[in-house]
């Protein structure tokens, strides 16, 4: 079978595929509750297990708030050293993707006294949830923040889940009111936002078990609560994105270097680049 009768059969499948996403896209800016003003407005946290979390789940509200004149501060939780074992000495890697980290912070309009790093060890966040629980109180206790951005409980990389836990930790040792947005990235990794073909095998067992845990997406309609529109700064958010070079682009003879735009043939990137962010938003401490 030749080339052009490959992408024949395919067409049909990835136009069906593209079909459901955009009914359940549409379904859920229907069903989810817009930002309001005072959303826009307050002050704000992001908590990031690695660096480009912060602009792939919410990289347009923040470039949103900071526009509006909010406080918005970044906390990078792991030095993000693991991304390529192997490629890069991690103590490099670590430098590289701290400094893109800063850089993708001011290109979302932040300063670079808004970023503080934690530096917990990419890949064993799951062992020092009690240290970053006490080191983000500490934070809290200081900015008191109205608003904490944090990825979402459901995400499956252990990092993330992770982050999330401390955080909740930290928000229940704060003990103050603060309006909760769990951000999805990881979690939009399943059929039918990626294809359930064509991705790298590993991949593909994750897209399965997201695929059966999220019941195709449609488990969204209920766990997401919260919707923003960001389209009128996806080009602020995509050039954020670029500044995570380490992970957006392949370095010359470096054929082994994945970069986000591998997985699923882009299809996880042009999910997180859409005109919405979603989120699931409560108030702890009330």
């Amino acid at each position: 079978m030749n080339n052009a009768s490959e992408r024949m059969m395919k067409a049909p499948m990835w136009n069906f595929r593209r079909t459901i996403c955009t009914m359940l896209d549409n379904r859920m800016q229907e069903r989810l509750k817009p930002f309001e003003v005072d959303d826009w407005k307050s002050s704000a946290v992001i908590f990031a297990p690695h660096p480009d979390d912060e602009t792939l789940g919410c990289g347009g509200v923040a470039a949103k708030k900071i526009a509006a004149g909010a406080q918005v501060r970044f906390v990078f939780v792991t030095d993000g050293a693991a991304s390529h074992p192997g490629l890069m000495t991690r103590e490099d890697l670590r430098n590289t993707r701290e400094a893109e980290a800063q850089e993708a912070v001011r290109r979302l309009g932040g300063a670079s006294e808004d970023v503080t790093f934690l530096r917990f060890p990419d890949g064993e966040a799951s062992q020092h949830i009690d240290e970053m629980a006490e080191a983000i109180a500490l934070l809290l206790d200081s900015w008191q923040p109205r608003s904490v951005f944090v990825t979402h409980a459901k995400e499956p990389p252990p990092d993330h889940i992770a982050v999330n836990a401390a955080v909740g930790a930290a928000l229940r040792e704060h003990g103050r009111p603060v309006t909760v947005y769990e951000y999805p990235v990881w979690y939009w990794y399943h059929w039918p936002w990626t294809s359930m073909s064509g991705d790298m095998p590993y991949m593909q067992r994750l897209t399965l078990k997201q695929t059966i845990k999220t019941a195709a997406g449609c488990r969204a309609l209920t766990t997401l609560n919260r919707v923003a529109y960001v389209g009128d700064v996806i080009e602020v958010k995509r050039d954020a994105l670029a500044a995570h070079a380490s992970q957006t682009e392949r370095p010359e003879n470096q054929d082994d270097w994945q970069t986000l735009s591998d997985l699923s043939g882009g299809d996880f990137v042009r999910r997180l680049l859409a005109d919405h962010e979603m989120f699931t938003c409560y108030d702890v401490n009330v």
